[in-house]
């Protein structure tokens, strides 16, 4: 049975674990004022840095909870007005509270009709609800089917908004690769530096468990997906080209980008590409190719589901 993905959680377990490992002092201020942010941080050198920037208009529509009931509701609305359109001679009725679907009708070809009807057409509306408000259903690891936010959509319409950040983000260097792994590196550092949040996943108020990455900017917080999600959006942003992956593993999001990596880096071979892993969770500023001891073992062990970010397509 489609269950709610429990990972906004359980991310709160594994990164328990990266508050105790080494960490920067991470931001220094952070100041809003009438969409002009500022911040500032330290690397994980111990240097100051500082950003001020304005996001551009954003097109995401505004996130909703995913509450099965909800969705059942829409859906069954959506289905009745249809219904009386397509089989006038039927009558259909919404019982509740358990949201039962009655069919009756004196001619009994057409109540079969529309029975056989009803079927297809649920499934049609539950993933036209499912990607109007931008979900996704996906398989974990363990094979039981969830329903998670679409977070590769998001992070790809999340892209434009971002820009004026992004670009400032970009470092240069004397190759495309040398700049590429510099300007990963400086925003890890910058997205780890973001407070971590466990955000609410038991409330129902809009984003449940998850900020899209013009929230996680403007409100200075985020837990794993969330923080994951605006990372790839950033880099989807300056490098369409470069091949990235979300890797889901239970109760934690990671990133994986096609960068080089150095012996003992954490990589994951997937679909014919390597991809050098990373956490952008923080509060931990791990480096490129490090990652959580328990991030490790859940990928090493392949307790993991990835999403590649196909950002030129």
């Amino acid at each position: 049975m489609t269950k709610a993905s429990p990972l906004p959680l359980l991310c709160a377990l594994l990164c328990a674990l990266l508050f105790a490992l080494p960490a920067s002092a991470g931001q220094s201020y952070f100041h809003s004022n009438g969409g002009q942010l500022n911040v500032g941080w330290q690397d994980r050198e111990g240097k100051a840095q500082q950003l001020s920037y304005r996001l551009e208009t954003g097109q995401l529509p505004p996130l909703i909870a995913y509450r099965p009931e909800r969705m059942q509701e829409d859906m069954l609305q959506q289905l009745l007005q249809q219904a009386i359109i397509e089989f006038p001679e039927v009558q259909f009725s919404l019982s509740r509270p358990e949201l039962a679907l009655g069919i009756k009708s004196r001619n009994a070809d057409k109540a079969r009709e529309a029975q056989a009807w009803v079927k297809p057409e649920q499934a049609k509306l539950e993933a036209e609800w499912l990607k109007q408000h931008y979900f996704q259903r996906f398989t974990p690891y363990d094979g039981m089917p969830a329903i998670k936010q679409d977070h590769v959509r998001i992070a790809l319409e999340s892209r434009a908004e971002l820009a004026p950040l992004a670009d400032q983000l970009k470092r240069q260097s004397a190759t495309e690769v040398e700049a590429r792994q510099q300007t990963v590196a400086f925003m890890l550092d910058f997205v780890q530096a973001i407070p971590y949040t466990l955000l609410d996943s038991q409330s129902g108020r809009a984003g449940k468990g998850f900020l899209t990455p013009r929230q996680v900017l403007e409100q200075n917080r985020g837990d794993c997906d969330s923080k994951v999600t605006l990372m790839a959006a950033m880099l989807a942003q300056l490098f369409p080209e470069l091949p990235q992956a979300m890797l889901f593993v239970p109760g934690h999001a990671l990133l994986g980008v096609a960068l080089p990596a150095k012996a003992g880096d954490a990589v994951l071979s997937w679909q014919g590409q390597t991809y050098l892993l990373m956490e952008p969770t923080g509060p931990a500023q791990l480096p490129m190719g490090q990652l959580a001891p328990t991030s490790r073992t859940l990928v090493d062990s392949r307790q993991l589901s990835v999403q590649p970010v196909l950002a030129s397509q």
